[in-house]
């Protein structure tokens, strides 16, 4: 016998002795309300119970009739259209992007330690994509932006932008791409700089090549190249060695700490530089 039947059933029989008197067609009431208050919670269609709103026959004595349920509190579950009881629903799962992650490593150094050179010639052979985060910058300041000049002023005082600007220029390019491998010339900055895009980007470097070199070989080289770079004059020179000396070290620090540094003499000649830094290159 189905559960539904005997619901029916156990109605029937209340209501046979509740002819004579009000009270005991409360009675009734209550079990056929509890019956269908039952039925809702096994989560049943209500259309399979053709009790669901049942006239107690008793219009003359002004006695009540009962009608559908709220089914509020009770604890349904779902029925497919066969009427078996469906599996709950599976917790949502956030969707996988399918994005394929960065792979980076820094290259860092004073200002004229040739980072750019080993970058360009790293990029040739390896066909790694050199993003310099200066030539970023200087790019972004001549677009004629009120950002773009505030970089401008700065650069020119030898002063550091803010993070966020030269970190969304950084990822923008990365994204842009259309590869995973890069080479970031010229960042992170400072520990603010290397915690902000460690948080904002997901990434950490494989690698960080630091171009070790004397002041006065960065200096000789800066006045020599003669690109017509405003940042490329004597005070200006001298403002970022400093600059560099007291916001740059701690970033090297801290990954040496972790094992990710190699330090590269670069007071030698290109080629015997490349040498070095194409091994580890390799290596990775």
């Amino acid at each position: 016998m189905t559960f539904r039947r005997r619901l029916v059933q156990a109605a029937v029989a209340l209501a046979k002795p509740a002819a004579a008197s009000r009270g005991s067609v409360a009675t009734t009431a209550a079990a056929i309300q509890h019956a269908t208050n039952s039925a809702a919670c096994t989560g049943l269609p209500r259309a399979q119970f053709p009790w669901a709103k049942v006239s107690l026959g008793f219009a003359a004595a002004g006695l009540m009739t009962v009608a559908e349920p709220p089914s509020a509190g009770c604890t349904s579950t779902a029925v497919k259209a066969d009427g078996q009881a469906a599996a709950p629903p599976l917790p949502a799962v956030k969707p996988q992007d399918g994005s394929v992650s960065h792979k980076v490593v820094f290259v860092l150094g004073g200002p004229g330690s040739g980072k750019g050179t080993q970058s360009a010639r790293l990029v040739e052979e390896f066909g790694l994509v050199h993003l310099s985060a200066g030539d970023l910058l200087r790019a972004h300041m001549k677009s004629g932006s009120p950002e773009g000049q505030m970089v401008a002023d700065m650069i020119k005082d030898g002063k550091i932008v803010p993070s966020h600007v030269t970190i969304s220029l950084l990822q923008q390019a990365m994204d842009n791409s259309g590869k995973h491998k890069f080479l970031i010339d010229g960042f992170p900055r400072n520990e603010e700089n290397r915690s902000s895009f460690e948080s904002q980007t997901g990434i950490q470097p494989e690698l960080v090549l630091f171009f070790d070199c004397p002041e006065e070989v960065m200096e000789r080289r800066l006045l020599g190249r003669n690109e017509g770079r405003t940042d490329d004059n004597m005070e200006t020179i001298r403002k970022r060695f400093k600059v560099f000396i007291e916001s740059s070290l701690p970033v090297i620090q801290h990954y040496e700490a972790l094992g990710k540094v190699a330090r590269i003499n670069a007071d030698r000649s290109a080629d015997d530089i490349y040498k070095e830094v194409r091994r580890l290159v390799v290596e990775l």
